[in-house]
């Protein structure tokens, strides 16, 4: 699974004194802003957010074309979350300076709020504002890998890493579109560069050993599982992963215990509880299978995957009815194969023709 990690980049400008110039405000009030602007600076260094904002605020009240301070209380809400406040606050300072730097924060802020055309299109601005930009680059990659467009990612993402060769974030995402692109050796290599440059971040060690299995390499992917685990102890997802390399090898019971682990972390993480009750079919633990089952459409009710899954470990548990109704569901929900067990167990052509 990819993970899309932010580094987020404030452009936080140190405050300075106009001069020779007639300022619009009193010379006292003037003086005020700056002060205000200077310990809202402070605050924000200090992480104290809400404090930052009030100087801020109280700032560009006495001075409101002060912008400076509305750029700077654009990042701080970022800060805080408030991205639709940080987006007001970016598109008031591009009236007066449309930089890169605006461009870029405000797409952040429209990437975060999922309006992910709005922030394609602040990317493509500082682009096309400053093409030295890496970051630009890398994000708008992020957004097209999100839609698909894995050579146009590609594209950004090998950019991104020709201006700055040692950008870890983008070599782990072009090794996902790599492998998207299905060249695993590739992937490979660039999830390597990634681990190289910045060793500390779990999920490139989960992402290598994904490309690892599909290289056939299951020894040295459990290995970087392994890592990625240590690395962040409550890393679910690695855990699931590692669960399923496990089921692939054949240790049922190892799976189990990775599975229990990520649920117990996650107890809404549907798709463990799918997984364990694979890995239970497998243990002939055909209840205990069927309870995961039931746990996994509790939480996501289209899980069309876990009615097939269930319909199977029902069967083996007599329940032909409730196989067959789950096997319909599952059909119904998409899982095309679930017809052929439709058409052996359940007596559908019959059913079909009855019901035309």
């Amino acid at each position: 699974m990819r993970k899309v990690t932010f580094t987020f980049v404030f452009a936080l400008i140190i405050s300075f004194h106009i001069s020779g110039q007639t300022p619009a405000v009193g010379a006292v009030d003037e003086q005020l802003a700056e002060k205000l602007y200077n310990e809202g600076i402070k605050n924000f260094e200090a992480k104290e957010y809400q404090k930052a904002i009030i100087n801020f605020d109280n700032a560009i009240g006495i001075k409101p074309a002060f912008i400076k301070a509305i750029f700077n209380r654009g990042c701080v809400k970022m800060e805080i979350k408030d991205y639709k406040g940080a987006i007001e606050d970016f598109d008031k300072y591009i009236l007066s300076d449309s930089s890169s730097k605006a461009y870029f924060n405000r797409g952040l802020a429209r990437n975060y709020i999922n309006d992910k055309q709005g922030a394609l299109n602040d990317f493509t601005k500082a682009i096309n504002k400053d093409p030295m930009y890496s970051q630009a680059f890398y994000y708008r990659g992020t957004i097209k890998f999100e839609k698909n467009e894995f050579k146009a990612a590609l594209s950004d993402f090998n950019t991104a890493i020709n201006l700055n060769p040692d950008y870890a974030y983008a070599y782990n995402d072009r090794g996902s579109v790599k492998k998207q692109l299905e060249d695993y050796n590739g992937a490979f290599e660039d999830y390597k560069k990634a681990i190289f440059l910045s060793p500390q971040i779990s999920f490139f060690y989960n992402n290598i050993a994904g490309v690892l299995r599909k290289l056939n390499k299951n020894d040295e992917a459990m290995t970087n599982y392994n890592t990625a685990i240590n690395l962040k102890p409550d890393y679910y997802i690695a855990y699931d992963n590692r669960g399923t390399l496990k089921f692939e090898m054949k240790d049922y019971k190892g799976a189990v215990a990775d599975y229990s682990e990520a649920i117990k972390i996650n107890p809404q993480y549907s798709l463990a509880f799918n997984n364990r009750g694979n890995a239970k079919y497998k243990l002939e633990d055909y209840k205990g299978a069927v309870s995961d089952f039931d746990e996994a459409i509790k939480i996501t009710a289209g899980y069309g995957q876990a009615y097939l899954n269930r319909a199977i470990a029902k069967e083996m548990l007599r329940d032909n009815d409730g196989a067959c109704k789950d096997w319909e569901k599952a059909l119904q929900l998409g899982i095309t194969v679930a017809e052929s067990y439709l058409k052996q167990q359940c007596d559908y052509n019959k059913t079909k023709n009855v019901n035309k």
